[in-house]
């Protein structure tokens, strides 16, 4: 790395308040140490039309991917600046979603890649969070989010990575929710994101949904909706990605499952969806109308 132990120093301190996978942060300075040696200084100098020039060419498949990395070098400028006193760039603090979408290669598309639920995953402090994200790239939700904040451990049937629902549906899941499951219901303590770590005892072990010690949540018919939305609200405002919604996390879930099918059968896209593993992954992602092939060929046509 350029500057190796100055972002070595960086990494070891930016681990100890944030989950996030130490492969994510090398991987970001590798990225930046070919125009660090071209331009023969640290990233934390360049101006703002060396970081959009520099994104540009990360190639990098969706705007939240370059949020993402923009969030990470922001911080490290400011940790840069605080703690060894050097003046660094403001470019990163100023830059926004309208700037970095020029930075996306031409016919990349709006949704979010496997790539960037990973990386926002390894940045959420509780497992919780992590599952949430997870089942709802999965598909896992159902009406007004009652599927999702159902999941207890009765359900879950580990060994074999798959989850019955009451009404007798049957989830096959992924090896990777079915471990952030693991661990999500059995999660006894919650870490709150905001200027300063604290810890909150969970009420509800054994379930997905838990409310936070002396929290109050008022019955109501879109209670489970709520709650949801306030999770993957705290953690959108935690990574700094605006689309970080559940729609669209649930669509891009889809879409890439769509794209997968697609590949591995090289069927068209209409084509697919009619066929059985098409019609699968419709329902599972909640597109049960007998309209199902029209209405999703509209929706990705563009972008397959």
């Amino acid at each position: 790395m350029y500057n190796s132990e100055m972002k070595e120093g960086f990494i070891k301190d930016y681990l100890r308040s944030r989950v996030v996978a130490r492969t994510s942060l090398y991987s970001l300075f590798r990225k930046t140490e070919s125009f660090e040696d071209q331009w023969n200084k640290d990233c934390s100098q360049f101006n703002q039309d060396e970081v959009l020039d520099m994104y540009k060419d990360f190639k990098a498949k969706s705007v939240y991917s370059l949020l993402n990395y923009n969030t990470i070098l922001k911080a490290y400028c400011a940790w840069k600046g605080y703690y060894h006193k050097e003046k660094v760039t403001e470019s990163y603090d100023n830059i926004n979603i309208e700037l970095i979408k020029p930075c996306i290669p031409e016919g990349a598309n709006k949704f979010l890649s496997r790539e960037d639920i990973t990386e926002i995953e390894n940045q959420l402090y509780n497992y919780t969070d992590r599952a949430i994200l997870e089942c709802l790239w999965e598909g896992i939700s159902g009406p007004s989010m009652i599927d999702l904040v159902s999941i207890n451990k009765s359900m879950l049937d580990s060994k074999e990575k798959t989850l019955y629902f009451a009404d007798g549906r049957v989830v096959q899941l992924t090896d990777r929710l079915n471990e952030l499951l693991i661990k999500a219901l059995d999660e006894t303590e919650y870490m709150c994101y905001g200027e300063s770590l604290r810890v909150k005892k969970l009420i509800g072990i054994g379930s997905l949904y838990k409310e936070r010690d002396n929290a109050y949540a008022a019955d109501s018919s879109d209670k489970a909706f709520r709650w949801v939305y306030r999770k993957v609200q705290n953690f959108r405002n935690h990574v700094s990605i605006p689309g970080l919604t559940m729609k669209n996390i649930h669509i891009s879930g889809m879409y890439h499952y769509l794209c997968h099918g697609m590949q591995e059968t090289g069927l068209d896209l209409k084509s697919f969806l009619r066929s059985d593993d098409g019609r699968d992954l419709a329902i599972k992602y909640g597109f049960h109308s007998e309209f199902y092939v029209d209405n999703l060929t509209h929706r990705f046509k563009d972008f397959v």
